[in-house]
């Protein structure tokens, strides 16, 4: 990792990133920064793929260093994309492209993308004088509670556990999609993220199915997480949460359909999260509300190089080989781990969870770990860190500056990384002694700690 202040900046300002502020911690209790190993937030900072950065380093159009006149995305990027999303989701079958949905290049991240749908609904409220505003996520999750409480929504959430492998229950979400509807007559939103952050979980494409009729049924708008749609295993097959999601509006008329969204990071698959690129698709009419009303507000079309350079790298065959590599690591990254927990940390099966999609493991801190010598609440992200120089990920991801979610006795662990520098975490962790069972006292007390 480099040195915190390549990374978070001047110590003497405020920073709200809870991650920022355990680094640094760790710097004055006298760790060694060059020495961390980071499996937090979802980040390397050094392994985006090689035919990407050479795209960038290649002669880029020189148009593309100026203002874009398209509010849809670099016109170059937003061609591609319009056929990259067709042919990744199969949708060519069962909607037409613009009329039924279209695409626009998201910048930014696809958070920013999610908070202006936000605001779409928030603007459409007020102007029917309807009441207040409720979406409904998955607890664990994504922060989708920093994106739209700040928007004036109240979060409400359905339950995934490792009890169900973190398949999530049609039944809870039509109950609570049904006492959403008798609480309000504003919107209601239902957050789909079925190659789940953070478990890893792919969701049944029944389940989704049915989680969609429930909110068609009453309706509810939908968020299409797709974050994570071309990140997973070689051997799974990702739900096809758009392609669902069209083929059950297809009967209803244009102005019957509700609002929805997705979104699909390009940062998530190919290593490029600084980038801030990905895909936007909603019906015609939504995507021309946000790119040409809500989002000219805020910004002008950005990043425009990076897009040129990303047109360029999804025409090229290549980058379907480095996905097919990537999954391929993935893979043999999560099977390793999970050996590695079981026969070198002691861990039982029911105590982690490796998932099939998107970037993490979820595992549960020792029982032992979660409270400190004389039973006060430990924060085991902290002690990991003072202990091993590894920075683990929260189970439940937070807005930054804000206390964490409930993440119910877990951690998450990011995969992204290479794989030696993986290992080595787990190397780290057992020689510390945290392990599922309590070491001896003799085996820490030679450890150095920041959590005093």
């Amino acid at each position: 990792m480099r040195d915190v202040k390549d990374l978070v900046g001047d110590e003497g300002l405020p920073n709200p990133y809870d991650d920022a502020g355990i680094l640094r911690r760790y710097r004055e209790a006298g760790g060694d920064l060059s020495e961390v190993i980071y499996l937090s937030l979802g980040e390397t900072w050094c392994r985006a793929a090689p035919g990407l950065r050479n795209a960038l380093a290649a002669s880029l159009p020189p148009h593309c260093h100026g203002y874009s006149l398209s509010p849809y995305g670099f016109p170059a990027l937003h061609s591609v994309l319009r056929t990259y999303i067709t042919d990744t989701h199969q949708l060519e079958t069962v909607a037409e492209l613009g009329t039924d949905y279209e695409v626009a290049v998201s910048q930014c991240s696809t958070r920013n993308a999610m908070f202006h749908f936000g605001r779409l609904l928030v603007e459409e409220s007020q102007e029917a004088n309807a009441g207040k505003r409720i979406v409904i996520a998955s607890t664990p999750g994504w922060d989708y509670t920093g994106v739209y409480t700040a928007l004036g929504f109240e979060m409400r959430y359905f339950n995934v556990t490792s009890h169900t492998s973190y398949q999530p229950d049609h039944e809870e979400i039509h109950g609570l999609l049904r006492k959403a509807r008798g609480d309000t007559d504003g919107p209601v939103l239902l957050v789909v993220n079925a190659q789940h952050n953070p478990t890893g979980a792919n969701w049944y494409p029944s389940t989704v199915r049915a989680m969609i009729r429930s909110a068609v049924a009453t309706g509810a708008c939908i968020l299409v997480d797709d974050a994570y749609y071309a990140v997973h295993n070689p051997d799974t097959t990702p739900t096809n949460t758009l392609r669902i999601l069209l083929e059950e509006l297809n009967p209803l008329p244009l102005e019957h359909r509700p609002r929805w969204l997705a979104v699909r990071s390009l940062g998530k698959q190919f290593h490029c999260n600084g980038w801030g690129i990905g895909a936007l698709t909603a019906g015609s009419e939504t995507v021309e509300r946000l790119v040409t009303h809500l989002l000219p507000q805020y910004t002008y079309v950005s990043a425009i190089p990076l897009q040129a350079a990303m047109a360029a790298w999804l025409c090229d065959v290549s980058s379907e080989t480095y996905l097919a590599r990537q999954r391929a690591e993935y893979a043999a990254k999560r099977l390793h781990v999970t050996r590695r927990l079981t026969h070198d940390l002691g861990y039982p099966q029911s105590a982690f969870f490796p998932g099939e999609c998107a970037a993490y493991l979820l595992m549960r801190i020792p029982p032992w770990c979660a409270r400190g010598p004389h039973g006060e609440p430990r924060d085991f992200r902290v002690h990991c860190l003072a202990r091993t120089g590894v920075l683990l990920g929260e189970a439940h991801m937070t807005t930054p500056g804000r206390l964490p979610n409930d993440s119910r006795g877990y951690v998450r662990l990011y995969l992204g990384t290479a794989p030696e520098v993986l290992d080595e975490a787990l190397v780290r962790i057992r020689e510390a002694g945290l392990t599922w069972n309590q070491p001896s006292v003799a085996g820490l007390s030679a450890a150095k700690t920041m959590e005093e």
